[in-house]
């Protein structure tokens, strides 16, 4: 399936079920509506201990309800690779959560490998560019006297300022590149985990990448633009209904759950490469 086909598929699958999407929206709003309810009865009570016990309430509350969206997300692509074309129900709250907490789970870990693989070229490069600029610094000092600046000194403090651009340039670089690579295979790893049905698949990186190498490398990216454009195209409408009051309803009970049930179905989608 090209990705064009891929993004229509997945937004009309999306809109095919309005109520389905509003309960996943009802998941999102209604523990926000229980906790600004639990803060205003905590505002009323002069007992410290009641606030702090109705505000951990509050917070559990808002935990819960995300790791259900999260366990929705997999059980949309999980339905999505058994070729289903119906939203999956809300049922099997319990089993639910523990797929939400799966993905969670894996969410962390992806998060934690690709920052470390982010931030060790980035503490690398600026090593080295800062063993640069220091000797720069010091031969430009040893040229330089307080009444003139000789060539050498001037070109010195020219390629120190174009070297410390450079190591930014670098920096931006690697984090474009490792972003790009997560947006692929941190999806791609849940799916992997849902085919397979179990955890330690989202981690079987040698499958997954075999996986990635049959979708295609350049068709992967493509679809990781076409994906980031749809959730540019959505936060700009959010932030236009979010000047109007029923913004306030709209975005979070049918949009969000909307872009979360559109997200899932097209990694289901991609990961087939039907």
């Amino acid at each position: 399936m090209d990705i064009d086909q891929n993004i229509v598929n997945s937004l009309e699958y999306a809109r095919s079920n309005w109520g389905k999407v509003a309960t996943l929206g009802a998941v999102l709003i209604v523990p926000f509506i229980i906790f600004l309810a639990i803060v205003f009865l905590g505002a009323l009570s002069n007992n410290a201990a009641i606030v702090i016990t109705l505000g951990i309430i509050g917070v559990i509350l808002f935990i819960i309800a995300a790791i259900l969206v999260q366990g929705y997300f997999y059980r949309v692509i999980k339905s999505t690779l058994a070729g289903l074309d119906d939203l999956p129900d809300f049922d099997e709250w319990g089993e639910m959560l523990v797929s939400g907490l799966k993905v969670l789970v894996v969410q962390v870990v992806y998060n934690i490998i690709f920052g470390i693989i982010a931030i060790i070229p980035i503490f690398i490069i600026f090593l080295i560019f800062g063993v640069i600029g220091g000797l720069l610094g010091v031969f430009t000092g040893a040229l330089a006297s307080s009444a003139t600046l000789t060539p050498g000194a001037i070109l010195s403090s020219g390629l120190l300022f174009w070297g410390m651009y450079l190591a930014i340039f670098l920096t931006y670089l690697i984090m474009l590149v490792v972003m790009v690579l997560y947006a692929i295979m941190f999806p791609l790893g849940v799916a992997n985990m849902a085919y397979h049905d179990k955890m330690s698949a989202a981690f079987e990186l040698s499958q997954i990448r075999e996986k990635i190498k049959d979708i295609r490398w350049g068709k992967a990216v493509i679809w990781v633009i076409a994906i980031y454009f749809a959730i540019i195209v959505a936060v700009l409408i959010s932030y236009i209904l979010g000047l109007l009051l029923v913004g306030l309803i709209i975005v979070p009970l049918i949009i969000i759950p909307l872009m979360i049930i559109f997200y899932a179905r097209s990694t289901g989608l991609l990961y087939l490469n039907e």
